[in-house]
């Protein structure tokens, strides 16, 4: 990419946004010297990458108007650009709902509108009809609007394509060349006009093209006597998972009425849900900031059309600003005191459907004025790859054969390669920024938002720009990722360390290409996971009789998050003495070793087939190619993500400086880099809490941890020895309500919070300078390949329903560790491993078949959840049941009551215990012989004790006579 030091151009374009983009390509259908000057570091900084994604049908805007006729031109368009671009479009069609007879009579003002417009086939609906298409709508809709030609895209994508393919064909990008001036020079000969950006660069062009978004009106003023005014309009949006996207096939409006539009709600091209905008407007150009009122109004709003919805499955907000003009239409064409200056301006919605249609009037009229011939030379058609989650298993075994590190999974929520990651670097646009990987692969967009991924996308990335992590930006300049990195790192990326995950041991470890045979893929026993319960599995199924067994995981060392917890206090329980994290895990990979288990590395689960002919298929790809491994039984011991930012619906800016406990850590431990100097922590889970004392053993200020609850989320010895024993302030009751900074965090605000509602006080908000801010805010079982083969997940744990046996309701497929429900010691992870491989190997060996009734396990007064939620009938006498379970608030001298309650409903006391303390930050196991629970219709797990809000003493005798460790940076 060449630098901006030419100093003449036929045809300069102000702005890289979707109008921008879509000009400068039919710009390059011209023989014409154009460039693009964009103030961003990227394509589409501004109003098209916040844009709800939706190609309008057209039946809205008033006919006659620009916006009426560019809509049904532009969405007319979006198919052949789809096609020859590349970019996702889905035709899903648009409704709008009606909730009263008003409002019936406004979408039969649409439909006529319609009609006048030229849209085809919009039809109104009736109330069975609306129900029979769309059946999760409110019942209280009347009736809707309907338009077949409605459609759905990802606005990034569309910029970027067509900008990608002029760029291809010619046209210059410059970023970070916002315009300062622009200056009409006169009639006579020359240039017509000068610029001047921000750099200090002039350029001269015989044209202009004005698409600078909410600044066309600045640009326009200069050097036109027609002004225009441009307000700035707001519009927030809520983001949910992929598990929400099928919600509703259709984009889903509702009817504009007396008091207002409404909000709208949409899958989107990539398998999410978006709901919102709503509009403010506002004076400031450039906050893009989210706030608690418009997010709360946005979600309340949506509920009309769907009354089940709330901030559950929410994986970031964000807002927008929409360049919104005083006549309420676009102001497209040539200025005429102005020749040759072309407004592309005021292109608020629909501007995104509109602009392929308004890219081909200005281009054409561009190249009448300067009498421009045609560009031979133009190719319409964009080369690039289908992105590696959409291939089919040919194309992905192609693809893994031309590079192999397609075969390297490194986003897992949206199945982003590394090869992915590193083509974008191969882009006629540069990528200036860890977004930019972002926006143009989908790496760290899934729902654990760069949790897991960032630390090593952050490594791709500077190893293939030679760039240290300290001077790489999140989005813009300034947003540096991390304080600072270890001087050898740079050299580290290039030989494999700062991060690698080279260098497993394991003597039975496997290639999938050199066991391609299916005698060789073929098992009785398959794990997935390589952390602490998934080696533990596959050694006891072996143990337990299995023949072959294998062990997959996607990273190329077994351990898990285990390899990150460099502090000690791990193995007290299991082995006897305190050891590190991965000295814990070099016991159980040498034990595994010895074992016989045959390991499958660096090899990524994608899926698991329902068995077949008594065998289940295991969809794996790895840099050897896309394989299938099958098993009579599987164990499932994939771990857990942390909870990310977007699930507490924060508001505020979107700085860099924001981490996951984990992904702080992981930036710390494998890779040197010290993620602030100056940090706020949100949550006291024992990840967060160990990197407070981690990272002021670094030098890092750590200001204080803030806990949402009345009591504290981590083990109590970690409250004594990572905070009090260095200073560190515990703020109970206390929460971060917004963020505040442009670039880099600057700021956090606090609130207090109400222990009875859990909510926010209002008036209590405070500001606390910092510029890092961790999130320890829980972890949530990580169960993507458990629901591809229809395991029924708990809606508490977020694990699978499972019996003692740690059977899921799918015959022979097991669940264990924090695949299973979250722990706070890894010992206990290992020891459901170790249930769980022993039962998969009596499956596979048909020594236990399933059973024909269950026990219910159900949590009574005071416990939060229990496991297993069933007790299998076939349990023996002798059998061994050990029930796992977590208090819902501190109890002081609690009794825990095991009960069986007969089929006339009455209870039987099993088993009381007692402790001095309970927390929820601490699960609790009690044990039952199995002669206790089978004879009972349920069995319920009651608590009880003084409540107690109050800081719990670490000192307290039971917490000493446990010298419990902690996990830390694992199964909390």
């Amino acid at each position: 990419m060449r630098k901006l030091t030419e100093s003449h151009f036929d045809v300069v374009v102000v702005g890289a946004g979707v109008a921008g983009a879509c000009t400068a390509r039919e710009l390059a259908r011209y023989d014409l010297a154009t460039a693009v000057l964009e103030a961003g570091t990227d394509i589409a900084c501004g109003a098209t990458r916040a844009n709800s994604g939706i190609v309008h049908a057209g039946y809205d805007p008033e006919p006659g108007t620009l916006k009426a006729r560019y809509n049904v031109r532009g969405s007319a368009l979006y198919p052949r650009y789809a096609r020859e671009l590349g970019f996702a479009y889905v035709n899903n069609g648009s409704i709008v709902l009606a909730f009263s007879d008003e409002e019936l009579n406004a979408l039969r003002d649409l439909v006529r509108r319609a009609e006048r417009n030229g849209v085809e086939g919009v039809c109104e609906l009736s109330q069975a009809e609306l129900q029979k298409r769309e059946p999760r709508v409110s019942r209280a809709a009347v009736g809707a609007l309907f338009a077949p030609t409605g459609a759905i895209c990802d606005p990034y994508e569309v910029a970027f394509a067509a900008a990608e393919n002029a760029a291809a064909n010619g046209v210059a990008f410059f970023f970070g060349e916002g315009v300062r001036t622009v200056r009409l020079l006169g009639e006579a000969g020359g240039a017509r006009f000068e610029l001047v950006t921000e750099s200090g660069a002039r350029i001269t062009a015989n044209a202009v093209v004005n698409a600078a978004g909410v600044y066309a009106d600045e640009i326009n003023n200069q050097v036109s006597s027609e002004k225009l005014r441009i307000t700035p309009r707001r519009g927030e949006y809520c983001l949910f998972d992929t598990d929400m996207g099928e919600t509703f096939t259709s984009t889903m409006f509702q009817a504009p009425s007396s008091v207002g539009k409404g909000v709208l709600m949409t899958p989107t091209v990539h398998g999410n849900l978006l709901v919102g905008p709503n509009a403010v407007a506002q004076a400031s150009k450039s906050d893009v900031s989210t706030t608690a009122g418009g997010l709360a109004f946005v979600l309340d709003a949506a509920k009309k059309t769907w009354p089940e919805l709330s901030a559950r499955g929410m994986i970031t907000n964000f807002a927008g600003l929409r360049a919104s003009g005083d006549s309420g239409d676009f102001v497209i064409g040539e200025a005429p005191d102005a020749l040759g200056f072309f407004n592309i301006a005021c292109f608020d919605s629909p501007g995104l459907t509109s602009a392929p249609a308004v890219a081909e009037d200005v281009a054409r009229d561009v190249a009448a004025r300067l009498d421009a011939k045609a560009n031979k030379a133009f190719d319409p058609l964009r080369s690039h790859r289908k992105p590696f989650s959409l291939m089919s298993k040919a194309e992905r075994e192609a693809a893994i054969e031309g590079d192999g590190r397609y075969g390297h999974m490194v986003c897992r929520c949206c199945e982003v390669t590394e090869a992915e990651i590193a083509d974008a670097f191969k882009s006629p646009l540069p990528v200036n920024s860890l977004d930019a990987i972002k926006w143009r692969t989908r790496a760290m967009m899934g729902r654990c938002h760069g949790g897991f991924c960032s630390p090593e996308i952050v490594r791709i990335m500077a190893r293939e720009t030679a760039t240290a992590p300290e001077l790489l930006d999140k989005r813009t300049p300034g947003s540096f990722v991390v304080s600072s990195s270890r001087p050898d790192y740079l050299d580290l990326c290039t030989r494999g360390g700062a991060g690698s995950t080279a260098g497993v041991s394991c003597e039975r470890q496997a290639g999938l290409r050199e066991a391609a045979d299916e005698a060789a893929l073929l098992f009785d026993v398959a794990v997935v996971g390589g952390g602490a319960a998934g080696i533990a599995a596959a050694q006891a199924a072996l143990a337990g009789g299995a023949r072959r067994v294998a062990l997959v995981d996607r990273e190329a060392k077994l351990g898990g998050i285990l390899k990150q917890c460099i502090h000690n206090g791990f193995g007290l329980h299991r082995f006897g003495e305190e050891l590190t994290g991965p000295e814990y895990a070099q016991r159980e990979i040498a034990a595994l070793e010895q074992s016989g288990a045959t390991v499958f590395a660096g090899a990524s689960v994608l899926s698991v087939e329902t068995a077949d002919n008594g065998l289940y298929g295991i969809i794996v790809v790895s840099g050897d190619g896309q394989r299938t491994i099958r098993a009579k039984a599987v164990v499932l011991a994939t771990g857990s993500r942390e909870r990310g930012l977007g699930a507490l619906n924060v508001s505020g800016a979107r700085p860099s400086g924001v981490f996951s406990a984990g992904s702080a850590q992981n930036f710390m431990n494998l890779q040197g880099c010290l993620p602030g100097r100056n940090v706020v922590i949100l949550g006291s889970g024992d990840i967060g809490l160990i990197m407070a004392r981690r990272l002021v053993s670094q030098g890092a200020n750590v200001l204080g941890v803030y806990e949402l609850m009345p009591y504290p989320s981590g083990l109590r010895r970690n409250i004594v020895q990572c905070l009090d024993d260095y200073g560190i302030p515990l703020h109970l009751s206390s929460t971060v309500t917004r963020l505040e900074g442009e670039g880099r965090l600057t700021a956090v605000y606090v609130s207090d919070v109400d222990p009875e509602t859990i909510r926010p006080v209002p008036g209590s908000e405070r500001r606390v300078a910092c510029d890092t801010l961790l999130l320890s805010v829980g972890l949530l079982p990580e169960n993507e390949v458990a629901k591809t083969v229809g395991v029924t997940l708990d809606g508490v744990t977020g694990g699978a329903l499972v019996d003692n046996y740690l059977e899921t309701d799918v015959a022979g497929v097991f669940a264990c560790g924090n695949a299973l429900h979250v722990h706070d010691l890894v010992d206990h992870a290992s020891d459901e491993g170790e249930i769980a491989g022993r039962a998969a190997a009596a499956f596979a060996l048909g020594t236990r078949g399933p059973s024909n009734g269950a026990v219910a396990v159900v949590a009574g007064d005071n416990v939060r959840y229990a496991v297993p939620q069933r007790i299998a009938a076939s349990t023996l006498p002798d059998d061994t049941v050990t029930l796992s379970f977590r208090v819902t608030r501190t109890l002081h001298r609690p009794r825990f009551h095991i009960e069986g309650i007969d089929r006339a409903g009455r209870a039987h006391l099993i088993k009381t215990a007692k402790t001095m303390v309970a927390v929820p930050a601490e699960m609790v196991q009690i044990k039952l012989k199995g002669s206790d629970a089978v004879s009972y219709a349920a069995i319920r797990v009651r608590a009880e004790g003084r409540e107690g809000a109050e800081r719990v003493d670490a000192a307290l005798p039971s917490v000493a006579a446990r010298a419990e460790q902690s996990q830390g940076g694992g199964a909390e």
